[in-house]
């Protein structure tokens, strides 16, 4: 007996101890007030529109956002997009100090139906319609674009037309001439006389030229000049004058080259610039407060292939008086290897500075971001051949289209913060108007053609979008 009551004495003794000392112990499942929290600004989206997550969480440290469209983010109220439709799962995870953790979620459904936001004009079946410029007006205001049009079941001869757009969208359309070259760049010099002056690029792999037309008022034409040593990429204009810029042959060489022009469009002083010490052209000029800033770059020019080699990207600095006051070099390019031919300087070229005074350059898929005295800052190859892309200033940022289908906008130190996958390929420019950006693109389909089966073409579309790249419904751009 005396054993029995030790033994229970004994239990009672260990359990008593047990308790006691677990009263020194809180329990961890008391203790913890961590929860994970968020709210969302909308839980249906568009394609490309920004979901602003706002955190609610409480007690936690360290935030770990899953968007469920292979994105993460570890900021505490971050913002998001989603390039792709359907219902995706919006996953938090957060921890405290203690490493402890909780979870939570909400689901989101991404509209698909991109097509509802764009306008589509009418392209015959088989015709292939590339746009390869856009602008205003500035004779009426209204939005124009020039189209190559190429009929791919045929194979006639291609065709510009010049279209402008009314208030409802609807294109008016004029010819303006053959196809006679490769042809990826063009612009209008509307003049003081009503005339239009239309320059197109002229090119093969060796041939390095333009195309110029004008036309009155009444689209009549009152004069042709083709060029096989003379190509100007644009111009500016001052005051009643205008200022071309370009390259031109000049015994042997093509150097870049300023073409001073009257109201009238009638050439009154031509100023060859000695950039580099081999070839050289002007691709994009624009003013600054001190004098003018050029895009472009030197190359060497051969008559076999490679017909261009050692392609150089420079930023070139004039005086007022147009006058070099120094070149830099467009450093971490890779272009030196992928331009070969003279059709590779056939596109559209970008250049445009910031509210912090940076220059961007945009061209051949290549974005160069400098400081206001041409000092590298950031370099993005895009890896493309599709030439025909825009960029546009906003001040503090800017937006270029890639030819992958995206626009992408991105902060003055070159750093894209969001992106959008506009399910096009080609824009020429982009135009703000009233605090929205338009543009014309060309997007690739294929069509069945009877007898031939599906064939791939482009077509045409009209879209909008917003500053931070939200899509928008077309109609609203000049409510």
């Amino acid at each position: 007996m005396k054993n029995f009551y030790a033994i229970i004495f004994m239990s009672i003794f260990v359990v008593s101890c047990t308790k006691e000392d677990k009263g020194d112990i809180t329990d961890p499942e008391q203790e913890i007030s961590l929860t994970a929290c968020f709210t969302i600004s909308k839980d249906t989206i568009a394609i490309g529109e920004s979901l602003q997550l706002t955190n609610c969480s409480k007690d936690a440290v360290i935030f770990s956002y899953d968007f469920g469209n292979n994105e993460i983010s570890n900021q505490e109220s971050p913002s998001v997009s989603f390039q792709e439709g359907g219902n995706f799962t919006i996953s938090l995870v957060v921890y405290d100090d203690q490493k402890n953790s909780a979870t939570f979620s909400k689901k989101i459904f991404v509209e698909a139906a991109v097509e509802s936001y764009y306008l589509f004009p009418d392209i015959s079946a088989g015709y292939n319609g590339l746009p390869i410029e856009m602008g205003i007006n500035p004779q009426n205001g209204n939005i124009f674009y020039l189209e190559k049009s190429e009929d791919m079941v045929n194979l006639s001869t291609s065709k510009f037309y010049y279209k402008e757009l009314g208030s409802d969208f609807v294109p008016s359309s004029n010819y303006i001439a053959d196809q006679q070259f490769n042809t990826k760049n063009a612009y209008i010099n509307f003049l003081g006389n009503g005339n239009k002056n239309i320059h197109f690029s002229r090119t093969l792999p060796e041939l390095y030229g333009s195309h110029e037309i004008t036309l009155n008022s009444n689209w009549a034409l009152t004069s042709i000049l083709s060029s096989a040593t003379k190509y100007l990429y644009g111009y500016l204009k001052e005051d009643v004058n205008f200022i071309f810029y370009g390259t031109q042959k000049d015994n042997g060489t093509y150097k870049a080259v300023i073409e001073k022009r009257n109201a009238n469009g009638d050439a009154f002083d031509v100023q060859f610039k000695t950039i580099g010490s081999n070839n050289a052209m002007l691709a994009a000029m624009i003013k600054t407060t001190d004098g003018y800033v050029a895009y472009g770059g030197t190359f060497d020019k051969n008559i076999i292939l490679p017909f261009i080699q050692n392609y150089r990207p420079v930023l070139t600095f004039f005086d007022t008086n147009l006058t070099v006051t120094k070149t830099a070099e467009l450093s971490n390019s890779v272009l030196g290897t992928q331009i070969t031919e003279a059709n590779h300087l056939n596109g559209a070229y970008h250049l445009i500075q910031l509210s912090n005074g940076n220059l961007v350059a945009y061209g051949n898929g290549e974005l160069s971001i400098t400081d206001s005295e041409g000092n590298h800052i950031k370099t993005h190859n895009f890896n493309e051949d599709n030439n025909i892309q825009a960029m546009i200033s906003l001040g503090d940022s800017f937006v270029i289209s890639t030819g992958d289908g995206y626009l992408r906008k991105f902060d003055p130190t070159g750093t894209e913060i969001k992106k959008l996958n506009y399910k096009g390929s080609f824009i020429p420019e982009l135009l703000e108007i009233n605090n929205k950006l338009f543009f014309v693109a060309g997007y690739r389909t294929k069509e069945s053609i009877l007898n031939l089966g599906e064939l791939s073409v482009i077509k045409i579309l009209y879209g909008a979008v917003d500053k931070d790249l939200n899509m928008i419904d077309l109609a609203s751009i000049f409510n």
